[in-house]
Parts: C-alpha cells; sequence; structure tokens
C-alpha cells in the first residue's frame, strides 16, 4: 500500500462479462449493473494515513430481500453474489464478474483483504501474524496489512439509490508504543529497539455479516513482534512508533504485556487489558534519564480507531463532521428527540444516535476523541462475547451513534466518550430488550410508575431477567445485579469492574463509572461540587438514572412508596412481592437484593428500592424495603454507598 495521504473515494467499476451470467440479477443490459462506493475517511485502510494500492482485493457478497421488509441471511452460497473478488489496478476496481441489480432491495457485505476460501460466513477462522515486521514482497501484503481485517455493509439498497456506498471499517483492534525522549534524556532515541505484545490470542472467528469479532476460544497465546514506523514527529517532539494489530479480548488479570528491547533500553510492563475492536490503543514510554536507564514512564491514550484523522474537521466538541466519513447519521434513529437522557431503551436491532450531552440536560460533555462500549450483560450468569448487544459505536456532529447486531440481544450495555487523554467525559446507559416497559396506576393518586425495575427484561415473576440493575445512590450509572434468582452471584458481563474505598467526589464518578465506591460518607457534601451533582426530589437533576419523562421516586414519609402503599403479598416461590395497584390488579417487584462493597447480599430474599430523597442528617437517603416475603417498610433509609435497584416514576 502507498503512502497517499488523501481521502479514499473509489467507484468499483466492475469488468463486464457474459450475458450468460444471467444468475447475478436482472437480464444483463445497460443500467442494470450494480456499481460501488467504497469510502474509508478515517479509517485508513491497512496503515494509518495510507491508501489503497494495486493488487488489493475486496470481497462481496450480495443477498436479496424476500419482500420489502425482509432481508434474506447471508449464507456461504446461494446469495446474488458470492464472495465476489474485486481488484484494485490502481486506479479502479473491477469484479471477476458483472453483478446486477435484483427487482427489490439489497444488502451489500464487504470485507477486506480478501479470503478465497471462506468457510463459515458466520464463524470464519482469521488470525493475525505473530511477526508483524515482515513486509510484503513481490506483490504479497505484509504481515501487518494481512492482519487489519475491515469490513462494511450497506443494507435495503435498491436500484434506485444508485451506486453503493460501502464505508470500511476496523474490526481488529491496535496497539501503538511511542518511544519517546523525557527531558532528561540523554543520547539518541533507541529506533533499533524490538518490541513485543506478549499474552494475547492471535486467532479469532468473525462474522461476515456482522462485522463482529471474537477470539477463538481455543486459541493458544502468543506473542506478536510489532512492525517498526521508524522516527515519526509529534506535537510534544518525536518518537520511535510500533504498532500491531491485536484480535479483540479482555485480559482479566495482570499479565506481561509490552516489551520493548534494544541495546539501550530493555523494559517489560504487566497489565490488565480489554483490547476492543475498532479502538486504537496508544502507549506512550517516556525515557528519563540515559541511554543506559531502565526507567520509563508509561500512559496509554485511546482514541476511535474508525475516526482516527477526523477530530480537526470541525464540530464544537472535536468529533467527525467530515462529509466522506461513509457515515450517513439520517439513517439513525434519533433516541433523543423527545429529550435527553442517561438511559436510553432499544426495542429492535437496528442503528441509533442520541445527543452527547451530559444526562438529563444541554450541556456539552466536552471535547470527544474516542467512543468506548465499556461493558454488556444479558444480566444473567451467562457471559456476553464483546459486541453481543452493541456491535459498533462513534461519535459524529454532536451525537453518539452505533449499531446493534442482527441478531438483537437483550440485555444491558454501556457506552462512554473519552477525551484526548482517556478520560470518560461521560457515559449512557443503553437499555435493550424486545418487551419494553408498561405503565401502571398506583393507589391513592400517588402516580405511575414502570412495571419493572431499571436495566430488567422482564416483569415475570420468578424470571431473573425481572431483577435489573443496581445503583449507588445519586449515581446514573449502573452496576451489575445478580446472575441468579436465588444466588449471590453477580450477573456475567464484558468490561472490568473495580472497587475503590473512601469519600469519593461525584466527579470522580463520573470518570469512574464501572468503579464502586466503597464507602458510607459517599455523595454527603454540601458543597457545590457534590451537593447539586446527585439526585434531587424537587427536580430531575442531570445524574437521574432513568429515561426520559421518568425518575427516581421521592421518599421517606411524604414520599410515593408510603403513599402508594395499598397492600402487599410475598411470593416466596418466586421470590417476591406483589405490590397491589389502584386497580386491584398488582405489580412485581422481586427480592434483587443489594450490594454492599464488594458482595451482592440477600438475593431471592429481601428486596430495596431506592427514592431521591435525602434523610435529614444527609448521610444516608429513604428507601422501600421488602422483606421474609411479608413485612414492608415504605420509610427505610441507609447508606448512599449501597447499591439498591431503582423503579422509575413518571414525572
Amino acid at each position: 500500500m502507498k503512502r497517499v495521504y488523501i481521502s479514499i473515494l473509489s467507484v468499483l467499476a466492475l469488468g463486464m462479462v457474459s450475458c450468460e451470467q444471467s444468475d447475478f440479477g436482472m437480464e444483463p443490459g445497460a443500467g442494470n449493473e450494480m456499481f460501488f462506493k467504497v469510502t474509508a475517511s478515517g479509517v485508513h485502510t491497512r496503515v494509518a494515513d495510507n491508501a489503497f494500492e494495486a493488487s488489493d482485493k475486496v470481497g462481496l457478497y450480495v443477498t436479496d430481500y424476500a419482500d420489502a421488509g425482509t432481508p434474506a441471511p447471508l449464507q456461504i452460497s446461494g446469495n446474488r453474489a458470492n464472495n465476489e473478488a474485486m481488484l484494485y489496478d490502481g486506479a479502479q476496481w473491477a469484479a471477476e464478474r458483472t453483478i446486477y441489480w435484483g427487482e427489490g432491495k439489497s444488502d451489500v457485505y464487504a470485507y477486506y483483504p480478501y479470503i478465497s476460501d471462506i468457510e463459515d460466513v458466520d464463524y470464519q477462522p482469521f488470525s493475525v501474524a505473530t511477526d508483524q515486521s515482515v513486509e510484503g514482497a513481490n506483490g504479497a501484503m505484509g504481515s501487518y496489512e494481512a492482519s487489519d481485517l475491515l469490513w462494511a455493509k450497506a443494507a435495503g439498497v435498491s436500484q434506485s439509490d444508485g451506486a453503493v456506498s460501502l464505508a470500511l471499517r476496523h474490526c481488529m483492534s491496535r496497539l501503538v508504543v511511542k518511544i519517546m525522549a523525557g527531558e532528561e534524556y540523554v543520547g539518541s532515541l533507541p529506533d533499533d529497539a524490538t518490541v513485543y505484545l506478549h499474552s494475547t490470542v492471535t486467532d479469532s472467528r468473525i462474522s461476515l455479516s456482522t462485522g463482529s469479532v471474537v477470539k477463538d476460544p481455543y486459541g493458544a497465546v502468543h506473542s506478536i513482534k510489532m512492525r517498526n514506523l521508524g522516527v515519526r514527529s509529534f506535537a510534544e517532539g518525536n518518537a520511535v512508533v510500533y504498532e500491531a494489530i491485536v484480535v479483540p479480548q479482555m485480559l482479566a488479570n495482570s499479565v506481561p504485556l509490552i516489551e520493548i528491547s534494544s541495546k539501550s533500553v530493555s523494559y517489560l510492563l504487566e497489565d490488565m487489558f480489554n483490547f476492543k475492536p475498532g479502538v486504537s490503543y496508544t502507549y506512550t514510554a517516556t525515557l528519563n534519564t540515559s541511554t543506559t536507564s531502565i526507567k520509563v514512564d508509561i500512559g496509554c491514550e485511546v482514541e476511535d480507531w474508525n475516526n482516527i484523522g477526523n477530530e480537526g474537521s470541525g464540530g464544537e466538541d472535536g468529533g467527525s463532521e467530515g462529509e466522506d466519513d461513509g457515515i450517513d447519521l439520517s439513517i439513525y434513529t434519533n433516541l433523543s428527540a423527545e429529550g435527553t437522557a442517561n438511559c436510553y431503551m432499544i426495542k429492535e436491532a437496528g442503528n441509533y444516535k442520541f445527543k452527547a450531552v451530559k444526562g438529563n440536560s444541554d450541556a456539552t460533555v466536552g471535547n470527544v476523541k474516542s467512543v468506548e462500549v465499556l461493558w454488556e450483560s444479558f444480566g444473567t450468569d451467562v457471559a456476553p462475547q464483546t459486541g453481543d448487544i452493541i456491535a459498533s459505536a462513534g461519535y459524529k456532529n454532536g451525537y453518539v451513534y452505533f449499531s446493534t447486531p442482527e441478531a438483537f440481544a437483550n440485555g444491558n450495555a454501556s457506552i462512554a466518550v473519552r477525551n484526548s487523554k482517556g478520560v470518560i467525559l461521560w457515559s449512557w446507559h443503553i437499555w435493550s430488550t424486545e418487551q419494553g416497559w408498561t405503565d401502571q396506576i398506583y393507589a391513592n393518586n400517588a402516580g405511575t410508575m414502570m412495571d419493572r425495575n431499571l436495566g430488567a427484561t422482564s416483569a415475570t415473576p420468578g424470571d431473573v431477567g425481572a431483577l435489573g440493575l443496581l445503583y449507588q445512590w445519586g449515581r446514573k450509572d449502573p452496576f451489575m445485579g445478580a446472575g441468579l434468582i436465588s444466588e449471590n452471584t453477580f450477573a456475567a458481563s464484558t468490561g472490568e469492574w473495580k472497587s475503590v474505598s473512601g469519600s469519593q467526589t461525584v466527579d470522580y464518578a463520573e470518570e469512574n463509572p464501572m468503579t464502586f465506591i466503597m464507602s458510607t460518607e459517599w455523595c454527603t457534601g454540601t458543597g457545590a461540587s457534590d451537593s447539586t451533582k446527585r439526585w434531587m426530589d424537587s427536580e430531575k437533576t442531570m445524574y437521574d438514572p432513568c429515561p426520559v419523562g421518568y425518575k427516581v421516586p421521592k421518599g421517606g414519609d411524604e414520599g410515593f412508596w408510603k403513599l402508594a402503599y395499598k397492600s402487599a403479598s410475598g411470593d416466596g416461590a418466586n421470590n417476591g412481592w406483589m405490590w397491589e395497584l389502584a386497580d386491584g390488579t398488582a405489580a412485581w417487584y422481586p427480592a434483587a437484593c443489594y450490594r454492599w462493597n464488594g458482595e451482592l447480599s440477600k438475593v431471592g430474599l429481601s428486596g430495596f428500592y431506592w427514592s431521591s430523597t435525602s434523610n435529614s442528617n444527609d448521610k444516608s437517603a429513604y428507601y422501600l424495603y421488602f422483606y421474609n416475603y411479608s413485612d414492608v417498610y415504605p420509610t427505610r433509609s441507609n447508606a448512599r454507598g449501597h447499591g439498591y435497584p431503582v423503579r422509575c416514576l413518571r414525572e
């Protein structure tokens, strides 16, 4: 691939072939051929800042819709086009066979680099090279280039749409290591160093229908020799740069990760890490004293690999504003059209977007440089793979956008945006459930409330999906609840959850949405820095975790739970209680337990539900408490550091 510093906009001019190939679409004739437009602005095919070069191949599949709303699934064969190789000659693209439009809609899939023998479109083996320093020769790709999987899909296109737009994106992760000289460093930079990435699985399985990648569960752990890009110039100075393509995977325990070795430097970094698809991670090793010193300061930055290079193109938040980046936000459903929130529900597979503002406000989150799916969970003891709930996510024109897999999954996820230093600016809860919620009217004109816990995928007695998520009082971000109906076991999830002691600030909680704060003093400050950054009775603050139109209910002697109480009956067989409603029917309240510090407690035995009300000493808050399948306490209070479920009240 040549180093051409331009955005890529190539029309794939397909070579004409015999008219006998009518099985590839409508009868051959002028105007019936399919043409394609490949965009890769911000994707930087193969290598950052590079373009396609002659002899590159893209693989192409085309499937037809059975009717206007029913797409045919991608199959190993029997599609309109089956793994057609499209060759770039340096100026244009040509397919081995011309593809013609059908009568209705089609889905078009493209991937790169081309694989001649596809075994399984949903579980195709794909490996990254263990030595990515090998350069290409005699028309063959280098080992780094051959490891970088790109994928695109154009859904529901028809002949009237014209050329099919295919926006290629990175499916793997990338690691960049920059070796820089500190202020006290003496000598030249060690451009002869060899850098290794250790302890990673290099084998994966890819889905050509969704672009998702999962590591091979039986794959062996290898070391990857990173390729050397030489000395590059940056705003902060010169650096020797190394990079490697990595299969997305989580290293849950600290392992030997990066090794820098040369005549003048020897360093081994141990770390835990979560390589996510489409994300580029940069480690900067700053040499501090002399060429014989092994003391190195390490810092890591995180970027949306598929949007690198678009930051400077405009926009108040520094995100991509480009017209040719292949992302058409108009086709994304706007979840924030009726208002902004910290929680958005989706009920079917698709493409979605929401305004990147601070929760229930219009306050900008700041200078967005990357987007990350922090975690995903089915809310059960079954562990999801990365991408099972949210396949991809990005940022453009002040919106966070994301796509689900074609196979919709019930569960929950969190999407965060980071600045150029990798600091989380804000994060949002994505509630993924086909059922949605139903409103229920409570007695005594108390109000209308959801029929389920926040994050629950069910309201059925005895169903683990009814347990939902847990919240520390005043925080917008959820934590895992139980994954079993009557055991103190956390629901399985992706991501790295942590705990910390001490009375942390709300600002700390914003930047660390996956860190549970183990303190009875949590969120007890009375100054402006904390007292206005939590839940309130008087208004729905930007930290309220409920969707648009709902909020955490008021508590205490004048609160919702006390006013709404009519009667409640325990159901020990299903581990919960039936709360009588205004019309005599009942709402289901599971014994969803609570979390204190690092442990769950009383799963299947007790139920706890937060209110938005502080008690008089401002160190605890009121909540609803069920106990022993017979007792109900609408006005209990306890430390805000506990993790309780939330049930949202219509405003």
